[in-house]
């Protein structure tokens, strides 16, 4: 055993490496305590070609997000659908967004974007389910989230969405600053960068949340309905 006083460089990269790659939150799944959040599944951000903003890989995914989706609904677990909205022209978000490289390709279309927010079709919110509208990358900031999860007993948060390095990083971060739980979609989170994409999963493996591909999510909920071990005390 390392003793204080004793920690090489060395060793220190190689701890930090390991866990950035292979580290595991102990975070519980179960489908008592559990909301899925879909971030910013927009006509914007998900249709083909219709805006500057669209995420190719997001519509790769749709598939995957619907299962998703659709496991929660057969297990009643709730899902809280996020949306960016600009109805007050941008001026009710923070003012420095307005200044940053990625609202640059939205000016000419200003009062087109983001004015009613469109769900994208085959991942939009069915009857009943709680939407939520934000004015920024998390969907924390400035909304009734936090209090919709409380209310509704959730401990531990499933997000799903785009894009993986700005609004669902921020919303997973900010959840785990709220003390919830966090697991984030591995295959169910999307980019306009494969490499973001990567290095952002990376930090928040090894600070932030528990890593999942869509698949094992559903696995680890479904099993925990018959799992007594796996529900709260």
């Amino acid at each position: 055993m390392t003793k204080l006083g004793e920690f090489t460089e060395a060793l220190i990269l190689k701890q930090a490496q390991h866990e950035y790659d292979h580290g595991e939150a102990r975070v519980p799944l179960r489908v008592s305590s559990t909301s899925l959040l879909c971030v910013d599944l927009l006509k914007e951000f998900v249709e083909p070609q219709w805006s500057p903003l669209w995420i190719p890989e997001a519509t790769r995914q749709v598939s995957r997000i619907r299962n998703l989706q659709e496991a929660c609904r057969r297990l009643g677990i709730p899902i809280i659908h996020i949306g960016y909205e600009t109805t007050l022209q941008g001026l009710d978000g923070p003012a420095p967004m307005r200044k940053v490289p990625i609202s640059s390709s939205m000016q000419e279309f200003m009062g087109q974007l983001f004015v009613v927010p469109e769900f994208f079709e085959p991942v939009a919110p069915q009857p009943g389910e709680l939407i939520v509208l934000k004015h920024t990358y998390s969907a924390f900031h400035g909304t009734a989230l936090e209090t919709l999860l409380r209310n509704l007993g959730i401990e531990t948060v499933v997000i799903a969405g785009t894009m993986t390095n700005f609004c669902c990083g921020a919303t997973a971060r900010e959840a785990y600053w709220h003390g919830f739980h966090v697991v984030m979609g591995s295959d169910v989170n999307s980019s306009d960068d494969a490499a973001c994409h990567a290095a952002e999963l990376r930090t928040l493996r090894r600070g932030y949340a528990r890593i999942l591909e869509s698949s094992d999510i559903i696995a680890e909920l479904e099993a925990s309905q018959d799992d007594p071990s796996r529900r709260p005390s």
